[in-house]
């Protein structure tokens, strides 16, 4: 491990919450070859360029690379071809759609509730898409920080989108899994809380703060005073709109320019039948006339109709300040048993002297002091945490291999100086995170082939050194998406998979028919009772909870659904009829045109044999018609193969 100047490969002092060291070397390269001179092994040569447009391709979008894309790069001779493709890439609507879903697994997204009462969230999607066009414009980190922990306390804007996004942001606190039928409701409320803490400081610290509810943190400095410090900001903030039998979330009406006519138009219809209702009983008052009975009640029931439904504004889930209050330590976190401390809310002891959080107003929660200490730029943790993301997404593992735990127990940088570079980098670009992308994908260390070397694989066997790319295998999400690209079937418009539940909020353990919507996995329905069987196959995570990092597991399975799923054969068929249109009719366009869409690369002269041989045992004759049902058995033959999968 390649260590801070002066600084032992052990310390009573925990790395992380030193300040960023200085950037001495100015860049990725430098510093991971001052790592191969001390072994004395040359890395890994860059990768072809086929192989490279499809690395950045799924990287950045989630998406294959069209033929027509490859060619153009494989032609440019430019010296800027790279840094082109990178632009494109990012500029491209597609990029928030695979980038934010990495996030949605930080937050536990999710568009039910699961727990007991597995109600849907009607308005979840409103913060799915607030992340996606988040990441697609480009926000500032400290700003997307900031709004997603007190966008309604920020500066009011005169720009409603803005004021939008903000509430809409809140939605992070909101959307995490609760017990509605808990009947200890001040329990449920603790409990959300706790949920809150621990999705905050593991996301935006990387620090599990939620194990100090019930005692000290063993082996990180968080006092349970830390913990009662945050938890007295969470517990003054509004999350529960009321605690009934089943108990509901908060939901806020949204600013939009046409909220006012909406609300008129609802006001006079419900002016109208309140009149007609009027008229109707006092019509019932002067007669004996059943219908003048049935009358009346016609138009109540249609009144309350109208005003259990509402004016039809548009609504999210979010959070609102509650009534503000400092809570004592509870013995074991249990709130039966509050002790005689009272915690000060936001006196959090962790960076007191480097960093202390701001002094919270006695009026307010605290969440715009919390949020403002986290988005400062001298915060030790949190450009480290967002840097080691980006490019554990990136490359599979991060400088520290524990993204979600900079503590005591987590795993130490590989190379602690180039973390703390690209974290100051980070910070000077004004947080930008496609500035921090374009570093690390123009970097030789992300160019790299996969291939193996003996004498390496003896002395860095987890490649911590990064002399080779560690081949990743594609996550649900692209896997489906590029089996529908490359068929034609995608519809990359965001359409309505949710169907149903952005109507209804109701109790959801099916949705049948959902996902076989044709739009891209991020837009499917996330329903914590079920997980799509696809999704499941290919390890997608528990929605209850936040996500470090994803697994990556090899399994009989995986090769089952490839062999006999019908979203695979649907592909193949549909792949098989556009192909002469798309590459050519020729055999050797078609066959061309397969292994690019499928592979990013076209097919080797032995490939090419093995296929002059497989239409021999076809009996299909030298210059004969080939039929649809062969070229789909080779093409699902390819669609089959490691290749396919493995992303190098």
């Amino acid at each position: 491990m390649l260590g801070y100047p002066g600084q032992a490969d052990e310390s009573s002092e925990l790395w992380s919450l030193k300040p960023l060291q200085e950037d001495l070397l100015g860049g990725i390269d430098p510093w991971l070859n001052r790592g191969f001179q001390q072994m004395g092994l040359p890395p890994n040569p860059l990768a072809d360029r086929y192989t490279w447009i499809r690395r950045a391709t799924f990287d950045l979008t989630g998406l294959p690379p069209s033929p027509e894309e490859i060619i153009d790069f494989v032609e440019d001779a430019s010296d800027h071809a790279y840094a082109r493709l990178i632009d494109r890439l990012l500029a491209s609507p597609r990029y928030g759609e695979r980038w934010g879903r990495h996030w949605l697994d930080l937050v536990r997204y999710a568009d039910t509730n699961g727990a007991d009462e597995n109600m849907a969230f009607p308005n979840a999607w409103r913060y799915r898409d607030y992340v996606i066009e988040s990441f697609n414009r480009d926000k500032p980190y400290d700003v997307f920080l900031k709004e997603q922990i007190a966008g309604d306390l920020l500066p009011k804007s005169n720009d409603v989108a803005t004021q939008a996004d903000r509430l809409t942001a809140l939605g992070m606190l909101a959307i995490g899994p609760k017990m509605l039928a808990e009947q200890d409701k001040e329990k449920l409320l603790f409990d959300v809380v706790d949920e809150q803490i621990d999705v905050v400081t593991r996301t935006f610290m990387g620090l599990s703060v939620a194990c100090a509810r019930c005692h000290d943190h063993k082996f990180d400095p968080i006092t349970q005073e830390d913990y009662y410090a945050l938890a007295g900001i969470f517990k003054s903030t509004q999350t529960m709109a009321h605690t009934d039998h089943v108990s509901r979330w908060v939901e806020r009406v949204l600013p939009a320019p046409s909220n006012q006519q909406r609300q008129a138009a609802f006001d006079k219809e419900v002016a109208m039948l309140e009149k007609q209702l009027s008229e109707a009983q006092n019509e019932k008052g002067d007669s004996t006339e059943e219908g003048s009975q049935e009358a009346s009640e016609a138009v109540q029931k249609a009144l309350d109709a109208l005003k259990q439904e509402g004016p039809g504004l548009p609504q999210v889930m979010s959070v609102r300040e509650g009534k503000p209050e400092n809570i004592p330590i509870l013995h074991r976190g249990n709130h039966l048993l509050p002790g005689d401390e009272t915690v000060q809310r936001g006196r959090i002891s962790l960076l007191e002297k480097q960093l202390p959080v701001p002094e919270v107003a006695k009026n307010q929660s605290g969440r715009l002091e919390l949020a403002s200490w986290l988005a400062d730029s001298r915060h030790p943790l949190v450009a480290r945490v967002m840097v080691n993301r980006v490019w554990t997404w990136h490359f599979g593992k991060g400088l520290v291999d524990t993204p979600s735990d900079f503590g005591q127990h987590g795993g130490k940088p590989s190379h602690p100086m180039l973390l703390d570079g690209l974290a100051r980098r980070f910070i000077q670009s004004g947080f930008s995170l496609k500035s921090l992308h374009r570093e690390i994908m123009m970097s030789q260390a992300y160019r790299r082939t996969s291939r193996t070397h003996d004498e390496w694989q003896v002395r860095d066997p987890e490649n911590r050194m990064l002399w080779r790319r560690q081949p990743l295998r594609l996550e649900a999400e692209p896997l489906r998406d590029a089996i529908l690209h490359a068929s034609g079937l995608l519809n990359l418009s965001r359409g309505d998979a949710l169907g149903a539940l952005k109507k209804n909020d109701q109790y959801f353990s099916e949705l049948p028919g959902a996902f076989d919507a044709p739009y891209r996995a991020v837009y499917l329905p996330i329903l914590r009772s079920r997980v799509y069987e696809l999704f499941a196959t290919f390890d997608f995570p528990d929605a209850s909870a936040h996500l470090e990092s994803r697994s990556r597991t090899l399994m009989p399975q995986q090769a089952l659904f490839f062999m006999n799923d019908p979203l695979v054969s649907r592909a193949v068929s549909a792949m098989v009829d556009r192909s002469c249109h798309s590459g050519g009719c020729c055999v050797d366009d078609r066959l061309n045109h397969f292994y690019l869409s499928l592979l990013a690369r076209l097919p080797t002269a032995e490939e090419s044999a093995l296929f002059d041989e497989y239409l021999r045992e076809c009996q299909v004759a030298e210059n004969g018609e080939i039929s649809d049902t062969v070229w789909q058995q080779w093409v699902h033959l390819i669609m089959a193969s490691n290749e396919f999968l493995i992303l190098h």
